[in-house]
Formats: C-alpha cells, sequence, structure tokens
C-alpha cells in the first residue's frame, strides 16, 4: 500500500521526499561533524590514564592557565613520583615548514622535538625503525607514513637525509617511519626529531624548572592512579626543585595540573561554542524539515478523509491506520536517505572544505549509530503525529467531506514554526557575516595595506641587508623593514623585572625591529622617539602605551618612561627610547591583551616588509625573482599581508558558510511547506474566492487577503526567531575581543527578507486563482 500510494497525484510525495532529503542531508553532516569535534584524541589506548600537565600558577597580574611547560617537568614526574609509569615533553620547531631531501625534493612538514618516551603515553604504531633508538640518536628523525610515501615513492626513505629551509646547515637522519595520526588529533606532526638534537635549532633548556616555558608535557598515571590523589606529591616535587620562598618574594606561587588528554580540545570554549551552534544548526534543519513533511502530510488530509472511511468500513482499526501511515513515511524516509547520500557523495568536495574534515573521518563506526538514532526519532516525528490524526478522522465526517479546519490549527502550527527556524537562522547568517567581515576589515593599530611579507630564516644578516638595498631600488617598492616576528602570529612572554628582581608583570615580547619598522607600519610614536641607529651599543626597547601607563604605576614614575631603564628577562636592562600606540597581536578570536615591546635590531632580522605602491602580480613576481636570485638555496614565498590577515579568519568564514548552507536549504524547505500550505488553501477556499469575484473583489484584493492570513502566522514567527537570534548571536559573539552590536537593523534586515520571500511566494501561488474565472470553481454546485 504504501508502494502504490507512492506514486498518487495530490499527496506532495515529490515535495516531501525531497525537503526531507536535503534537510537530512545537512543535518547529518553537521550532526557528523558535532561528533567528530567531540572525538579529539579518542584514538589514544588507555584514555583514561593519559594527561597533560598544564601550569597554573599564581602570578603578580593574576591566576595563570598554560600549557607549556619547563622542559625538566616531564622528568622529574618520571623520575621522582611511582604514581607517573610514564611521562614524555615535546615542543616544536616549526610549523608548515620547508624542507629538502637528498634528491633536491621540496616538501613541507612540522617538526617536532621529541623524548624517547612519546610513544610510551601518546603512541603511534611504528611501520619502520625502534622509536625509541632513533629520538636517543642526535641528528635522527622519524617521519609520518604519508610524508615517507612523497619522500621515497614507495622505496625505503631509512637513512635518507633531509634538510630545513630555516636551518640549512643542519642535516637529519630518517631512522623510522611511523602511522599517520588521524584528522581529530589535537597534535599534528609529520616529523619527530630526536630532542638530543635541540642545540641544532635553539638553546637547550630540556632539563630546565623554570623559564623556558615551551615544552608540551603529557603523563600516564599507573592504573587505578588519579589527579587528585597525587595533587599534594606534584607540589612537593615542585617544591624541591623550584625555592618556593624566592617564588613568594616574587609573588609567585607555582603549581601544575593534570588534565584528562580527550578534555584538551572539546572544553576549549571556542569549541564548545562551535558544536552548540552546529547543533542549533542541525535541530533547526531536521526539525524544519519534519514538520514540513507533517504540513504537508494534513494538507493532503481532506482528500484521504474517504480512503480512510473505506477502510474503516472495511474493518481497519487504529492499529491498521498507523501501519498504512508510518509504512508509507517509512518508504519515504529510505527514499529521501539514498537521495540524501547520493547528495553528499556528490557534493564530497564542497563539504570537506565547509567542514575541513573528510567523510571517512566525519562517519566513523559510532557516529553512524549516533545518526541511526536520529533519523528514528525523524521518523517517529514524522509518522505518528499524523497517523494519530488519521486515526481521529471519523466515518461520518470522512463521508460527509468535512473540510478539516480543525487540522488548520496544525497547519498553522507547523508553518509557524518553521518560518520562526527561517528567520532565526536568516538573522544569524546576517550577524555571522557582519562579524566576519568587521574581523577582515578591523583596523589593527598599524596599516597592512600594500604590504608585503616574506620569511629569510637561516639567511645571513649581510645577505638580507643586500637584499633590502635591491629592492629599494625599485620604483614601485615605498619602504622596506625587517623585524623578528610579525603581530597576527602573536607573541611569546618576557617579565618586567624591578631592581629587586621581582617580577612586576608578564608582557608580549615582539623582540627585534629595525629603525623603518614603525614608519613601514604606521605605527604612532606617542612620547620619546624612534629608535637610534646612531645609539646601536645601547640596548634600546619602545614599549606601548598600556606597558608605559602600566610601570608608571608600578614605579611611581610621574614624569613619563621615556630614558629610563628597565630590567626584562632575556633582554637584561634596557632603555626606553619611545612609547608606541598599543596594536592589536594575534586576532580578535585570539587576542593577546597584554602590553608589548620591541626592540632595536642592529642588523636586519628574518622578515622582510615590503610597502609596494600597489599588489599588482607583476610587482610581487619582480621582488620574488629579486631575492630568488640572491637565495637561490631559499624557497622564497613574498606574501600579502592581508591575505594573511584574512587566513587567520578561516574557521569563521568555514562557520559562516556553513551556516550560509543551512539558513538556504532551511528556507527552501520552509517555502515547500508553504506551497503546500497554499495550494491546499486556495482549493479549500475556491468556492469561497470565487463568489467574493462574483460581488466585486479584485484579484488584487483576493491575493492580500491571502498574504494577510499568512503574514498573521509569519509576523510573532518573525519575532521569536528574532528572540532566537538575540540569545544564540550574545553567546557566540563571546568568543571575540572585538564584536559587531546586536542592533535593532540586524534583525529588522532578517525579518523583512523572510517575511519578503514569503509574501513574494504567496503572491505568485495565488495569482491564478485570484484570476481564475468563478465559474470554473462554482460549475460544479
Amino acid at each position: 500500500m504504501a508502494w502504490r500510494s507512492l506514486f498518487r497525484k495530490g499527496r506532495h510525495n515529490g515535495i516531501k521526499i525531497l525537503a526531507l532529503s536535503i534537510g537530512l542531508a545537512l543535518g547529518v553532516i553537521l550532526i557528523a561533524k558535532m561528533r567528530f569535534e567531540q572525538s579529539y584524541d579518542s584514538f589514544y589506548p588507555d584514555l583514561d590514564r593519559l594527561y597533560m600537565v598544564y601550569n597554573t600558577s599564581t602570578r603578580p597580574e593574576g591566576p595563570m592557565f598554560y600549557y607549556m611547560m619547563s622542559g625538566g617537568v616531564a622528568v622529574g614526574m618520571k623520575a621522582e613520583l611511582p604514581e607517573v609509569e610514564a611521562a614524555t615533553r615535546m615542543t616544536e620547531i616549526c610549523s608548515d615548514a620547508v624542507f629538502w631531501t637528498e634528491a633536491k625534493q621540496k616538501l613541507t612538514g612540522t617538526f617536532f622535538l621529541a623524548d624517547t618516551s612519546i610513544f610510551d603515553v601518546v603512541p603511534r604504531p611504528m611501520l619502520l625503525g625502534n622509536a625509541k633508538e632513533v629520538l636517543a640518536r642526535p641528528h635522527y628523525a622519524l617521519i609520518s607514513r604519508s610524508l615517507a610515501q612523497r619522500i621515497g615513492q614507495g622505496a625505503d626513505v631509512i637513512g635518507q637525509q633531509i634538510s630545513l629551509d630555516m636551518y640549512p646547515n643542519v642535516t637529519l637522519t630518517i631512522g623510522g617511519v611511523f602511522e599517520d595520526l588521524p584528522e581529530n588529533a589535537t597534535l599534528d606532526y609529520d616529523v619527530l626529531v630526536s630532542m638530543p638534537s635541540i642545540s641544532l635549532f635553539m638553546w637547550d633548556g630540556s632539563l630546565n624548572w623554570l623559564g623556558n616555558d615551551r615544552y608540551i608535557t603529557y603523563v600516564k598515571l599507573a592504573p587505578g592512579v588519579y589527579p587528585n590523589s597525587i595533587k599534594t606529591d606534584i607540589k612537593n616535587l615542585i617544591d624541591r626543585h623550584i625555592d618556593p620562598v624566592e617564588m613568594q618574594k616574587g609573588g609567585y606561587e607555582i603549581n601544575y595540573t593534570l588534565r584528562p588528554i580527550t578534555a584538551l580540545y572539546a572544553n576549549d570554549v571556542h569549541v564548545q561554542q562551535m558544536i552548540r551552534m552546529l547543533a542549533l544548526l542541525a535541530f533547526a534543519l531536521l526539525f524544519t524539515a519534519s514538520m514540513n513533511y507533517v504540513l504537508l502530510v494534513i494538507s493532503s488530509m481532506v482528500k484521504r478523509s474517504k480512503e480512510m472511511g473505506v477502510l474503516k468500513c472495511y474493518g481497519a482499526s487504529g492499529k491498521n491506520i498507523y501501519q498504512i501511515i508510518l509504512g508509507e513515511t517509512g518508504l519515504h524516509i529510505i527514499l529521501a536517505l539514498l537521495i540524501a547520500t547520493l547528495l553528499i557523495f556528490t557534493f564530497q568536495g564542497t563539504i570537506e572544505e565547509l567542514l575541513n574534515a573528510s567523510l571517512s573521518s566525519l562517519f566513523t563506526g559510532t557516529t553512524c549509530l549516533i545518526l541511526c538514532i536520529v533519523v528514528g526519532l525523524v521518523f517517529l516525528l514524522t509518522g505518528v503525529l499524523p497517523a494519530y490524526l488519521f486515526t481521529r478522522i471519523s466515518v461520518t465526517a470522512a463521508f460527509k467531506q468535512a473540510r478539516g479546519d480543525a487540522n488548520r490549527i496544525w497547519k498553522h502550527a507547523l508553518l509557524f514554526v518553521q518560518f520562526a527556524a527561517a528567520t532565526m537562522l536568516i538573522t544569524l547568517l546576517i550577524l555571522v557575516g557582519r562579524q566576519y567581515r568587521l574581523m577582515i576589515h578591523n583596523d589593527p593599530g598599524f596599516t597592512y595595506d600594500n604590504l608585503l611579507y616574506c620569511s629569510t630564516a637561516g639567511v645571513k644578516p649581510e645577505l638580507r641587508q643586500t637584499a633590502l638595498d635591491e629592492l629599494n631600488r625599485l620604483p614601485f617598492v615605498e619602504k622596506t623593514a625587517t623585524s623578528n616576528t610579525l603581530p597576527f602570529w602573536g607573541a611569546a612572554g618576557n617579565n618586567v623585572r624591578d631592581d629587586q628582581q621581582k617580577d612586576l608583570f608578564n608582557y608580549a615580547d615582539l623582540y627585534g625591529v629595525d629603525t623603518n619598522y614603525f614608519s613601514l607600519m604606521e605605527i604612532p610614536i606617542i612620547a620619546g622617539t624612534n629608535f637610534q641607529a646612531s645609539h646601536a651599543k645601547t640596548p634600546q626597547v619602545m614599549v606601548s602605551r598600556s606597558f608605559a601607563d602600566r610601570i608608571s604605576q608600578l614605579m611611581g614614575w610621574e614624569d613619563g618612561v621615556v630614558g629610563k631603564s628597565l630590567i626584562l628577562t632575556e633582554h637584561w636592562r634596557v632603555i626606553i627610547f619611545g612609547v608606541y600606540e598599543d596594536f592589536q597581536i594575534g586576532n580578535l578570536a585570539a587576542y593577546d591583551s597584554r602590553p608589548s615591546a620591541l626592540f632595536y635590531a642592529p642588523m636586519p632580522e628574518d622578515n622582510l616588509l615590503i610597502r609596494v605602491s600597489d599588489l599588482k602580480p607583476e610587482y610581487i613576481r619582480q621582488i620574488t625573482d629579486i631575492l630568488t636570485r640572491l637565495m637561490p638555496d631559499r624557497d622564497i614565498q613574498v606574501i600579502p599581508y592581508a591575505s594573511e590577515i584574512v587566513a587567520q579568519y578561516a574557521d569563521s568564514k568555514r562557520f559562516r558558510n556553513t551556516a550560509l548552507a543551512g539558513c538556504l536549504i532551511t528556507l527552501l524547505i520552509s517555502l515547500i511547506g508553504l506551497i503546500g500550505y497554499i495550494q491546499d488553501e486556495t482549493s479549500r477556499r475556491s468556492k469561497e474566492i470565487a463568489i467574493r469575484k462574483i460581488n466585486g473583489a479584485t484579484a488584487s484584493l483576493i491575493i492580500r487577503m491571502v498574504i494577510r492570513n499568512v503574514l498573521w502566522i509569519a509576523l510573532p514567527a518573525a519575532v521569536l526567531g528574532s528572540i532566537g537570534t538575540l540569545v544564540t548571536g550574545q553567546k557566540w559573539l563571546e568568543n571575540f575581543a572585538e564584536k559587531v552590536p546586536l542592533s535593532l537593523p540586524t534583525f529588522l534586515i532578517g525579518s523583512i527578507i523572510v517575511l519578503g520571500i514569503i509574501s513574494t511566494c504567496v503572491i505568485l501561488l495565488t495569482r491564478r486563482i485570484a484570476n481564475d474565472n468563478p465559474v470554473n470553481s462554482l460549475k460544479t454546485e
């Protein structure tokens, strides 16, 4: 009966299945993405015993919560705490770094220094070599399977050598191959370099107990041991290696806590907000698709009332009616799932780009089980309610051709829900779009229009100066400068100390720049002077306005900070030459609010900054050619600064595009439901409309009457949808340091868009009957 019913006219089966399939396709994708975000690091064995060590110390400016540790912590925990079965530490050398093989093949990868015990705590299957032996030897490294395939193209890579572009004089020997990390790994690395090689890349602070906080530290506790049971032991361990009295004098109290490895990503505030937003989108889509299905079923109820009456006359019970309707619904959902699967595989590339995850990683066994439960709930929602309404149709009412006015309440309620969901998502999309535009067009406190940069790490300063001299001779190059770091990368931290060696506060250390930096970046100097090359032997520092205000208050300097000397960790005693206006460090989603400082570098730093008259491709090509000619052994990439600013917000852009897809599909499903409702209403009221026209009603009057009836539903739905956006938008905007206001025009525009689309749809659907000859509707009477 369900199969025969599929092809009968007037039951809207085609649009019911199509709308349901579209809603299911995106709905299950979003649920799979939610599950994926919650599954980070769940692939490790002995999950209940794996923890990351966090620094939860107290310092003069307040409590600290940081995931980087000093190098000696992991070593000490393993050696002195019997409850710790294994401990390891690792630190990043460089991310997405260019390196070269023996065959001069250019590749990229993320490099970490790692202990011999790395796979004792966070294991990966070894395909070739012995991890402990390799990571105990200087100049040796392990590489991932995918990287080995790219290097060896199927051949054995053991013994081959690679060299980093940033460290041209360092050669690493491949000693083993490990299995790739899954996509849901918090830490992503391609190459693990042995910890004994650390001095090739940086200062060796791998056994420090204080300072040099750059190591990620993991521990594996013994069975039956929990973090709370070893709190005291950890504190005693700290006190044995760091004098607590001296720390208290400086205003510090050092402490470490353990966090479950599975909570590192999933418990992040930004991740939780994203999961909530994805859940909202998925619920709105699936609920709207389900309500649309129910609405279309109810719309055909008048036409099917006689069928149900006949079935009841031949002995059909309420159970039989349920079986019929649920059978039809089940068949429709199966067909919708088949179409949804086809849609997912058809748009696989777009989906993977939007969600930043492959389909294979999204649809795991556990996720598919959850999706089956969700589909089951959709089946119950779309089948039970219509079946219940059909069982309530009496035989008498069916044969009296009752018009089912009581069912209009259900239709109006279902339309109301769909309109509210569409309004909320459209308004939310407007809000997300405004915030994204704010982020990419935000004024960071410096000018980056027509600005290019190029990293020349590993190049001699003299060669950088030669490159700058040649670039400055180009007619389209307006100014050049160099810097150790770039603001959007974020910043390391150091401390300000008084003469008694007491730490006063932590600041963002942006390290060295040259004398052209401030003028090129157009950062205002509000006190003092710029760096002076004539005082190259004097340790010069420029500080931000917030730095100057804070140190003046702490030191009691009422006459300003210019000319004063300071003790800064890692730099020792320096002279403040000037004060610059605060500018943005990091981005609006990961904003660094600390005061900052910049130091004078007498020789050109790693990053070349080039301001040009226009970002023409030929200008960038000429600059690239000059740098490549001067540095033939380097991988030269000249990058527009503005493109990196946009890249910082790639996750926000993906979320915006996902929200756009969800909004459009929800609106489409709502319009399909509206089409079914209007067709049913105009059919039901065709004779009424004909009589009105005979009595002088014009076509425009008929259309206004139908629009008015729909708007009575749509207007309060738009208000409710706007309230939903207000609540949801406030929570989402908490992720950003600077945010767009939740202004009334945002909600009005969203509501007007939805109401305008609804009104247009109603006009197009009612034009035919409004202009039809009334005789065609009355001739059957």
